[in-house]
């Protein structure tokens, strides 16, 4: 076992072990140690070693790592017995009790560990509200009224024509059809857009033909979209894996936020959104980062109460311990934003749960009568985004399927 304690300055982060720095230990202090690079500041690390009793190999490499990365190894006893000999010559004339207690002393000597400062901004200028012009459409066409309204934003209508409208069709009649679709099309959505209240806000139809995801990502580009908008049936089981989800296609590989409106969400009027209680779940990885800056930024925009959870799903970590490392984390980023951005005066509510986290998340929202759930979504190598978590088993088309409020996703 390997007890972790970390003291955190402005501009110095200490790492104090204490015990076996072996086995899943290594991973729990390479977590911590990594959560330094999501900081805005720069900062000094000491990682003191007096109190650590034996090292394993990986343990090993992972210090010898921080080392290189420029944190000054503290021990008790000459490094190379650590089996870090590498690094021991390095650090030999720093000292040992006195380094540490000194801390002040000789930060100035120890090199900086940078950090990218993110530039806090929530424009939504461009709103792209995709549709089907099904019912679940319908019921988040109200939320993209309702945040045009208050940004001032241009709503961009769009609908796309998938290839499997026509590909039935044989092809002498191909051309016939597709005309026909287009007509339909130019039909519903003048018919939509006179029952909507939309006059007042500017707005523009997109119409084309194609591949649904890859078409509206080249509207996105090509008018700079800064938010999508989207309804979704909400399939799960049997019926998504034969059907599939326009809306978990869309989220997951888009570059901009978008806001889903699941069908567990009671109609509601443009007039009737309210963002008053945010949640943002996070799993205190630097890909969370960018979904705690927009519901710090939202918070303050619509003077809401803002809830940050964070899921514990390792069985040995204290709900303290956990409580701590959301609180660190969190209040880093949420200062950068405070400092640079234009208004102030949100606080923040910490809360730490254990469990499932589809179900936790879930919870707290109903709990807590949450008006909108935020979660970050990681790139993975083939494009397409993992949601924030560790287990196989859940995905964020998960929360907006059972949501009763309407979920942002945002990519990290």
């Amino acid at each position: 076992m390997l007890k972790i304690t970390i003291h955190n300055e402005p501009d110095l982060a200490t790492f104090e072990l204490e015990g076996k720095l072996a086995g899943t230990w290594v991973d729990e202090l390479k977590h911590c140690y990594r959560m330094l690079s999501t900081f805005p500041q720069e900062k000094s690390v000491v990682v003191d070693l007096r109190g650590v009793s034996s090292v394993d190999s990986s343990g090993r490499n992972l210090l010898a790592q921080m080392a290189r990365d420029g944190a000054e190894l503290v021990a008790g006893r000459p490094l190379k017995e650590y089996g870090v000999e590498e690094v021991a010559s390095r650090n030999a004339g720093l000292g040992k009790a006195t380094a540490a207690r000194d801390k002040k002393a000789v930060a100035g000597r120890r090199p900086k560990i940078e950090s990218p400062r993110r530039k806090p901004q929530l424009s939504f200028k461009n709103i792209l509200f995709a549709t089907d012009f099904s019912p679940s459409s319908a019921a988040a066409l109200p939320y993209a009224e309702a945040i045009a309204r208050h940004f001032g934003s241009k709503v961009y209508f769009a609908h796309v024509i998938p290839p499997e409208a026509y590909s039935l069709v044989l092809p002498k009649h191909r051309e016939t059809a597709l005309q026909q679709a287009e007509g339909y099309v130019t039909q519903r959505m003048a018919a939509l857009l006179t029952s909507s209240n939309f006059q007042e806000i500017p707005h523009e139809v997109l119409e084309d033909r194609g591949e649904i995801w890859p078409t509206l990502s080249d509207m996105v580009d090509k008018h700079a979209v800064d938010l999508i908008v989207i309804g979704t049936h909400g399939r799960r089981g049997i019926q998504k894996m034969l059907l599939g989800s326009v809306a978990d296609e869309i989220f997951r590989q888009a570059t901009r936020p978008v806001l889903t409106v699941g069908p567990e969400i009671p109609p509601q009027s443009a007039a009737g959104v309210r963002l008053r209680r945010l949640l943002c779940a996070t799993d205190l990885s630097s890909a969370s980062a960018p979904a705690i800056d927009y519901s710090f930024l939202l918070g303050q925009e619509y003077g809401a109460h803002l809830f940050l959870l964070y899921v514990a799903q390792k069985v040995d970590e204290k709900p303290a311990q956990a409580r701590s490392r959301l609180e660190e984390f969190s209040r880093a980023h949420m200062e950068e934003l405070r400092r640079a951005g234009p208004k102030a005066g949100l606080e923040a509510e910490f809360l730490v749960e254990s469990g499932s986290p589809v179900e936790r998340i879930l919870k707290v929202a109903t709990g807590r009568e949450i008006d909108l759930i935020v979660l970050g979504l990681r790139s993975s190598s083939n494009t397409h985004t993992q949601p924030l978590t560790h287990l196989p088993g859940l995905t964020a088309y998960q929360v907006v399927s059972l949501a009763r409020c309407p979920v942002l996703t945002v990519r990290g």
